[in-house]
């Protein structure tokens, strides 16, 4: 295999990152697979990698590529592969989690198709071209193909810790409301303010709990408006608020069947993002899918089923800015 490229290492050591926390998460059922072959980890590592290695070499035994006298000795064999590929923290080692071994573990621990295309979007990401992105929890919306991915924005005082993001479609098949749940850490001595972006002049926004929408909605740039949140009280530089607020749509026009969200500035932030179906008017399939711009076909999608509230939805938790991130439909008489 050729030398991996500064952006290719970039890439895979944020792959690695991604999956050593889904394995290590107690929320996904992929940490359950190893737990029971191995001991608590140490303090300060969130892997038992000896395990993970066994559930591993067990799944080589099943599918027939290791011999069961093997099977044993095979996690310690392959200790120093398995902590680089968990790792990749040296460039030397970023070349380590190729494609084959990022599959091998998906395979091993049945991870979903929503999880393996986050995981290979992030391996074949690179600086300036896709990264796995995750939704700028104050809009930055881009259901729309007229929003320009360049424009310079201001720059924000604060970031997301945690959102949650509800996008509700109703039964004339454009977007009813969206709702957000956020928690927020601020980045400056006294945040007084942040401001809802949205690609789209046609909403109105209305604030539950937090804060309280201040003027009406402005235009920042070519294509992308803004409505300003003023914050119940002021947040000190590393203090947490809690805000919850929707954004109503009126749209003349059907727009496309999809919902996508631009990179932002939160890697680190825990952000599920859920699409609602009005049960009169429900899609015959629906894809999680990974734009690397807005003009360009999907890098990777994967099918998933509605549950029983006819929604779709999908969790992030680390995440890079950069690329397109959201889901795409398809109506029962465009199939």
């Amino acid at each position: 295999m050729s030398p991996a490229g500064d952006g290719d290492i970039v890439g895979r050591r944020d792959a690695a990152v991604a999956l050593g926390e889904l394995l290590a998460d107690p929320d996904f059922p992929y940490r359950g697979r190893w737990a029971l072959l191995g001991t608590t980890p140490r303090r300060g590592h969130g892997l038992n990698r000896a395990a993970v290695g066994r559930v591993i070499a067990a799944h080589l035994v099943n599918t027939g590529r290791l011999d069961d006298l093997e099977e044993k000795g095979w996690p310690r064999a392959k200790k120093d592969w398995l902590h680089r590929c968990l790792d990749s923290s040296k460039p030397e080692d970023a070349q380590v989690l190729n494609r084959d071994s990022l599959d091998l573990i998906c395979d091993a621990f049945g991870m979903t198709a929503r999880h393996r295309a986050q995981l290979v979007a992030l391996w074949e990401s690179s600086p300036g071209g896709l990264a796995l992105a995750h939704p700028d929890v104050l809009g930055e919306q881009s259901r729309r193909g007229d929003v320009q991915p360049d424009v310079a924005r201001p720059a924000r005082d604060y970031h997301s810790v945690w959102v949650l993001e509800d996008h509700h479609i109703g039964a004339d098949r454009r977007p009813r409301l969206h709702r957000t749940t956020q928690t927020l850490a601020a980045d400056v001595d006294e945040l007084r303010h942040i401001t809802l972006r949205i690609d789209a002049d046609c909403v109105a926004v209305d604030v539950e709990q937090g804060g309280r929408a201040s003027g009406g909605i402005t235009r920042i740039t070519e294509g992308l408006w803004g409505q300003r949140i003023v914050l119940d009280r002021p947040a000190a530089r590393g203090e947490h608020r809690n805000l919850v607020y929707t954004t109503y749509f009126h749209y003349a026009e059907d727009p496309p069947p999809e919902f996508r969200r631009s990179g932002g500035s939160d890697p680190h932030a825990h952000i599920e993002i859920r699409v609602q179906f009005h049960p009169d008017c429900l899609p015959t399939e629906i894809c999680h899918c990974v734009w690397p711009t807005l003009d360009r076909p999907p890098l990777t999608e994967a099918v998933l089923q509605l549950d029983e509230a006819h929604s779709a939805a999908m969790v992030f938790n680390i995440l890079q800015p950069g690329g397109l991130v959201g889901f795409r439909w398809t109506w029962p008489d465009q199939s």
